[in-house]
């Protein structure tokens, strides 16, 4: 009897152990799944945050790069000084001066009369490859433009009234530092630039061309002639104070 008893405790002794064996193992192993799960979890965390941050990063690139590409430099005023309209055609004298960004004048003053009241701004244009604007190139980080003449709708283009020579520097350089000997070769050998496309890409020249934008000029009124950063030349009229009522 007594073996018996002694017999069945060894059993059950047994058996607990075996329990108790079972149960470190189970709890050994989830800990192990837990700390591995926890880790893939943690790693996963960390790679999504990292995407998010880049995502972030290339988005506050490409902002600043469309910031940079629409950016309008000023780089003339015009100013009408008088509108006579006691003949046929109307008579519009205005005054054309290059300017920087500030508007401060760093040319010199011109006065024109035209007939008429229209006038055409002739100019020639350098304009950059776009990823040089984004980037912020430090010598092709703007399109540039070199000023030819004016003219009106009654003065044909050859006879209008010159601004700035070719092959000369523009008036904007004349303020900053020197220019480089890249934009004084395509000043120089404008029309060579225009009609040669693998000359024009070696320099970082998306486009070489003339431009001739035209306004309609009100008596009082002042125009700025603007330069977008990756495009061409526009004249807006400048915000002035309401005029009061006769």
């Amino acid at each position: 009897m007594a073996n018996t008893v002694s017999n069945i405790a060894s059993i059950f002794r047994s058996m607990i152990a075996l329990l108790v064996l079972a149960l470190l193992g189970t709890g050994s192993w989830m800990a192990y799944q837990t700390y591995h799960e926890r880790a893939r979890l943690t790693r996963e965390l960390d790679e999504a945050r990292a995407a998010v941050a880049a995502l972030e990063k290339e988005n506050e690139r490409l902002e600043l790069a469309m910031r940079l590409l629409k950016i309008d430099h000023r780089v003339a005023q015009i100013e009408v000084l008088e509108q006579r309209n006691d003949g046929p055609r109307p008579q519009t004298t205005f005054q054309f001066v290059e300017v920087d960004g500030d508007g401060n004048p760093i040319g010199e003053k011109k006065i024109f009369t035209l007939e008429g009241d229209r006038v055409y701004v002739d100019a020639w244009v350098i304009k950059y490859d776009d990823t040089l604007i984004e980037t912020g190139d430090p010598l092709r980080s703007t399109s540039v433009c070199l000023f030819r003449r004016v003219f009106g709708e009654y003065l044909p283009p050859d006879e209008g009234f010159a601004l700035d020579s070719a092959g000369s520097r523009p008036a904007a350089y004349s303020q900053g530092a020197e220019i480089s000997p890249l934009e004084r070769d395509i000043w120089a050998n404008f029309w060579q630039y225009a009609n040669n496309p693998a000359k024009a890409r070696e320099a970082g020249v998306r486009a070489v061309h003339g431009e001739a934008p035209s306004m309609k000029l009100e008596p009082g009124n002042k125009y700025k002639v603007e330069l977008r950063a990756s495009g061409g030349l526009s004249i807006v009229a400048e915000e002035t104070a309401p005029k009061s009522a006769a």
